[in-house]
């Protein structure tokens, strides 16, 4: 039986209800593939925001996950809720699976629990020293040593590690306000497909209003009256949001606006808009501010 290798931020089953676990998120997904030319990603239809992450690297020997074409291997790695996974364990392979999880601050775990790392070399290594892996890594690059059963080492810690990940809970996770709890029962609604993007307020005005999809539909046809005003638009409300956080420094984006950024936050936000068609471009505009707030 082949090995299987998860990409994961949680090297440990948490017992309990000690914290909420972090989990790999579809916009941090899309931020990789939109800025690194070797990824692409098909989304599973009947599990919007999920699906398969492709890797294109120079052809090598086979493996269940991979499909060779001319001087290149297509390597498929499963993207579920739970984790990002692989059957393919040669070491470029590995490798990359090792960048993909700094940059999302994560471990790689082969599934009999053994942790994947680079030695000081920068070769490939493997260990099953449970230490190595008793901890985890917050979204803006905290790191929170954890026990044996999943929980955080330093209880004190938990009110800035709830604040810290709030983007990376998943939803059914995050605690619902009892006062607001119906006292007869009904049958939930059905969750929106990606739950954590708001809908435009109702004192937005302008060109985060409207749908993505439009975005979506001037990006592809390279209309670039229409993408500049959608971009201006965005850094606009993003300067605002900033003007809000001046006594929250932490909170407030600090990165140049040169061509190469310019062109990443374009396609980021129709990477985002191409998934999520029917959320407002403003959705959009703040899974953009999320993802640049993890990267500075």
């Amino acid at each position: 039986m082949s090995e299987i290798l998860f990409i994961t931020r949680e090297p440990f089953a948490i017992q309990g209800n000690s914290r909420p676990a972090l989990h790999i998120m579809p916009d941090a997904v899309y931020a990789l593939v939109v800025t690194d030319p070797s990824l692409d990603f098909e989304e599973n239809r009947a599990e919007p925001g999920y699906g398969t992450l492709l890797y294109k690297a120079p052809a090598s020997s086979d493996s269940s996950d991979e499909e060779t074409t001319g001087q290149t291997t297509l390597h498929r790695f499963a993207f579920t809720r739970k984790d990002l996974r692989s059957t393919c364990t040669e070491a470029p392979v590995v490798l990359k699976l090792l960048e993909i999880a700094k940059k999302l601050k994560a471990h790689v775990l082969s599934d009999y629990g053994a942790l994947y790392f680079r030695d000081e070399n920068g070769l490939v290594n493997v260990t099953e020293d449970a230490q190595a892996k008793s901890y985890i890594m917050g979204d803006k690059g905290t790191r929170y040593a954890l026990t044996p059963d999943g929980a955080l080492a330093d209880p004190a810690s938990l009110p800035a590690y709830l604040a810290e990940n709030d983007f990376s809970f998943l939803p059914e996770t995050q605690a619902e306000p009892r006062a607001e709890q119906p006292q007869h029962s009904e049958k939930p609604e059905k969750p929106q497909a990606n739950s954590h993007a708001p809908a435009a307020p109702d004192y937005c005005k302008g060109m985060g209003t409207l749908k993505c999809s439009l975005f979506s539909r001037a990006y592809q046809k390279n209309v670039q009256l229409s993408i500049n005003a959608y971009y201006a638009w965005c850094l606009s409300f993003l300067s605002g949001i900033n003007c809000g956080y001046q006594d929250f420094p932490e909170q407030m984006l600090r990165y140049p606006i040169y061509p190469s950024t310019s062109n990443e936050d374009i396609a980021f936000l129709n990477a985002y808009c191409t998934r999520n068609p029917d959320d407002p471009f403003i959705s959009a505009c703040l899974a953009l501010r999320t993802m640049r707030l993890e990267r500075q």
